[in-house]
């Protein structure tokens, strides 16, 4: 259950919507600094962003209700109500590159893989922060890890059925630290290659690096959750590993090529 932070008469705040959204605040801050420093790239901006937002958040809710049908009343439910249910990382992907193409195709945006490579950095950064978010829910947990009881290998979980704390495997902290730092290193690479102090980067190429390591990462850290999204058509195979091995397979064949 998410933990409160404030009250105000009848008004809930939760500690995990308040990082969420310094999570956001962090993306879009990162995406700006990295993006307007190529020239004409205000006015892109100013509609890449809003677009990206909220082609995120409805692909983000659409991918949940997919993998989780029975939390909504129907998808018409999950895209008008907003109350419950939750949302997906991998609709975030999907909404940002949505937005970025069709913006190319109007010819709002001048440059699209320069255009990914701050989407891809400051994803990276909103990732690490938005992790966080979990020390204050029971979600992205894995198995239980008795031998070890610190940080940042398990953290702490009260079974809701037996009320029993249980010493999990701290999935969500992993892949923040990971992401990070995945972020971190290319970051200066990404930011280096433009003051031109080490060999610039094809455009678009950040990106591909970006993709390849997290959807690696991904493959390994996803198997590990005990509230991983799976396809309907079976129900255990993850939605979240399958897209990251096709994220590494698509950096590796770009690369090849």
């Amino acid at each position: 259950m998410d933990r409160i932070a404030i009250i105000y008469g009848e008004t809930f705040l939760y500690w995990s919507s308040i990082i969420l959204t310094l999570a956001v605040a962090a993306a879009v801050c990162t995406f700006l600094f990295l993006y307007l420093r190529e020239k004409y790239s205000g006015l892109s901006a100013a509609f890449l962003v809003p677009a990206s937002m909220i082609l995120s958040l409805i692909f983000s809710r659409a991918m949940h209700w997919y993998c989780m049908a029975n939390a909504y009343d129907g998808l018409k439910g999950a895209l008008t109500t907003f109350t419950g249910g939750g949302y997906a990382l991998m609709g975030v992907f999907a909404g940002c590159a949505l937005a970025a193409a069709v913006l190319r195709l109007l010819r709002i945006l001048r440059n699209l893989p320069f255009a990914f490579d701050c989407m891809a950095l400051a994803g990276g950064v909103g990732i690490a922060v938005g992790r966080l978010a979990c020390f204050f829910t029971a979600s992205d947990r894995g198995p239980v890890i008795e031998s070890i009881r610190s940080l940042p290998i398990v953290y702490p979980v009260i079974n809701a059925v037996t009320g029993v704390v249980e010493w999990r495997f701290a999935t969500f902290l992993i892949q923040a630290i990971a992401t990070g730092l995945i972020t971190l290193v290319l970051l200066v690479i990404h930011l280096n290659g433009q003051k031109g102090k080490v060999r610039k980067v094809r455009d678009g190429d950040t990106a591909c690096l970006w993709l390849c390591a997290y959807g690696a990462s991904q493959v390994v850290l996803d198997s590990t959750r005990y509230d991983s999204l799976f396809f309907r058509s079976n129900g255990f195979v993850s939605v979240v590993q399958v897209l990251g091995a096709l994220g590494l397979g698509l950096g590796i064949v770009v690369f090849s090529v």
